[in-house]
């Protein structure tokens, strides 16, 4: 994830970070696994972020329909 549009999120900038993200859409990825975020990150063309990972102590326990 971009640095600038982290900083902005972390700092709850989200109109400035929006407007970030929306003037660069055209340069910017539309999906990635993001290694230091821990999870897929995708940036959609209205600015909107949507982020998935898994919070720690969450895998601990096995699903009953999973084979472990």
């Amino acid at each position: 994830m971009d640095e600038e549009v982290f900083r902005l999120l972390a700092r709850g900038d989200i109109e400035e970070c929006r407007a970030l993200v929306h003037a660069s859409r055209d340069v910017r990825p539309r999906l990635a696994f993001d290694k230091d975020w821990g999870g897929p990150v995708s940036v959609h063309a209205d600015g909107s972020v949507f982020a998935l990972r898994l919070l720690p102590g969450l895998d601990e326990e096995p699903r009953p329909d999973s084979a472990r």
